[in-house]
């Protein structure tokens, strides 16, 4: 039952970038505080405790009531947050040292000290959280009151990340919070510019966040009110967006074109995840065949990349042969070259492995996103033509998918979308490496754990060499079958300011640092 959990909550995360829909509230004034922001997303959280919820859009439900250890930059680099200072103590990439911000306070008042950080933290550690098997191995000293030093049994050149907000664990929950945890899940326990308020809000209809008086810099504090509505439906999103009744959603490849022309509103969209299949039999235990290089290498090149993107995605989406996008960490551009659109290539491999007649493979997916369908069913319609089925099953929800997944009677799914941007060390692991939360079968591949391996021990002068060499290491063996490159959309009222991707992340930025001004 933990295990489902984990993969479900897992599968959220990366799901609802593609699936999530925004809607909600009236954005005015022009300095700190008179105006209201309205978000819309197409879904409730699973939860508001942060060791429980899922992320990706979710995190606007997180971030007002949130701040973290540490934050971003524009330009991807580690910043301040309820720590003011960070790093690695001596070599080897396995002890991070924290020291908290002077003053920082708890919602509920109360100052913040390195015991109740370690707390949070291993609070964190036991959630169902997609991102809590990176915390486990880790443990925790306080050697003053404001002092955190995080130890890993294994080198980690990312540390840090597991300290900003699209982790989660750097979200310290309040003794008031870990005395009663039942309590997290509908109410918020953090050190954010806002707290969460019940009174105001409908669980399952609308969020409704206000001002937090103890937040350590009230000139952050931006809003009067952010509230996050729930609205299932894009369409009807879209049009509360040019009614003026929500600020910001997340768009889709077919609404996104609604909007424009509208000079009040603006889209953005980020090249941010890879859309494809996951091979996950790769010992060959319900598949044969897809213990051989050759025929995982066949299916890559008998996919014309090219076409498919733009039936499905059109200006949305890009081709790509490899599990890291461009500009992100791990880009190999030599890896993108590596498949071709070669049919008759495929059928030699596949013949040359003994499938002349060609093999079939059954495929889970999730019917619930029209894109991956129609992508699915793409990549069917050309594997044909080199012999290959796929013999799919399609769930209209995501426990249905995860049941599915968990039987392991398919050889390969389809995540909608694939794993997206982000620190190679922490994107690949969940699907290729041995213990991975995507990994059902367990598969233990040698050249794999070598090359995380290379990159867990990396400094930072060498880190970039080597998160492109374990991108090399998972397409040169053909581990899986990217087809396009999708868009993270997103659509908003132009009065808004800041908002935009955080470099080398899915994610936009935190709704909190948004202005008016």
């Amino acid at each position: 039952m933990k295990r489902r959990t984990a993969v479900q909550a897992s599968i959220g995360v990366v799901a609802t970038l593609a699936l999530a829909a925004c809607g909600g509230g009236n954005t005015s004034g022009g300095s700190a505080g008179p105006a209201n922001l309205t978000i819309a997303l197409n879904s409730a959280p699973n939860s508001l405790d942060p060791a429980q919820v899922a992320i990706g859009p979710f995190l606007n439900y997180m971030d007002p009531a949130y701040t973290s250890l540490l934050s971003r930059k524009a330009d991807g680099s580690l910043a301040a947050g309820l720590a003011e200072k960070w790093g690695y103590v001596g070599s080897g990439n396995t002890k991070f040292q924290l020291t908290l911000r002077k003053g920082v306070k708890f919602a509920d008042g109360t100052p913040i000290t390195a015991a109740d950080v370690v707390n949070s933290l291993k609070y964190y550690q036991k959630g169902s959280g997609p991102n809590g098997s990176f915390y486990r191995p880790l443990t925790f000293a306080t050697p003053d009151t404001s002092t955190v030093v995080v130890s890993s049994p294994t080198p980690n050149p990312d540390m840090g990340t597991l300290f900003t907000p699209e982790f989660m664990g750097g979200a310290v929950i309040s003794p008031a919070g870990l005395k009663d945890p039942k309590k997290l899940a509908s109410a918020t326990f953090g050190a954010g510019p806002y707290v969460y308020s019940p009174q105001q809000s409908v669980l399952n209809d609308h969020y409704v966040y206000l001002p937090n008086k103890n937040f350590y810099d009230q000139a952050a504090v931006h809003f009067k009110k952010i509230t996050v509505r729930v609205m299932p439906n894009v369409n009807s999103q879209a049009q509360a967006l040019k009614a003026g009744q929500i600020d910001l959603m997340y768009g889709t490849p077919d609404v996104a074109p609604t909007i424009a022309g509208t000079k009040s509103l603006a889209t953005l969209k980020s090249l941010t995840t890879w859309a494809g299949l996951f091979l996950l039999d790769r010992d060959g235990t319900v598949v044969k065949g897809l213990r051989d290089v050759r025929v995982r290498q066949a299916l890559n090149f008998a996919i014309d990349r090219t076409a498919i993107t733009k039936a499905v995605y059109g200006h949305f989406g890009s081709p790509v042969a490899q599990p890291a996008m461009p500009g992100y960490d791990g880009y190999s551009p030599e890896a993108e070259k590596a498949y071709p659109y070669d049919p008759a290539k495929a059928k030699q491999l596949l013949k040359a492995a003994g499938y002349a007649k060609g093999l079939t493979i059954p495929v889970n997916y999730g019917s619930f996103d029209p894109s991956t369908t129609k992508m699915v069913q793409a990549v069917q319609d050309q594997l044909s033509k080199v012999g290959v089925t796929l013999k799919l099953r399609a769930a209209a929800n995501f426990g249905g998918w995860i049941n599915d997944l968990l039987t392991k009677t398919y050889a390969a799914t389809v995540l909608s979308p694939g794993q997206g941007g982000g620190e190679n060390f922490y994107a690949q692991q969940p699907g290729f490496t041995r213990t991975g939360i995507m990994n059902v079968f367990g598969v233990d591949d040698p050249d794999v754990d070598a090359a995380y391996d290379r990159l867990a021990k990396s400094d930072p002068q060498s880190s970039g060499t080597t998160a492109k060499d374990l991108t090399d290491v998972i397409v040169r063996k053909a581990l899986a079958l990217p087809v396009s490159g999708t868009d993270t959309i997103a659509m908003y009222n132009t009065k808004l300011h800041g908002v935009q991707f955080g470099k080398g992340t899915a994610q936009l930025t935190p709704n909190t640092t948004w202005t008016t001004r």
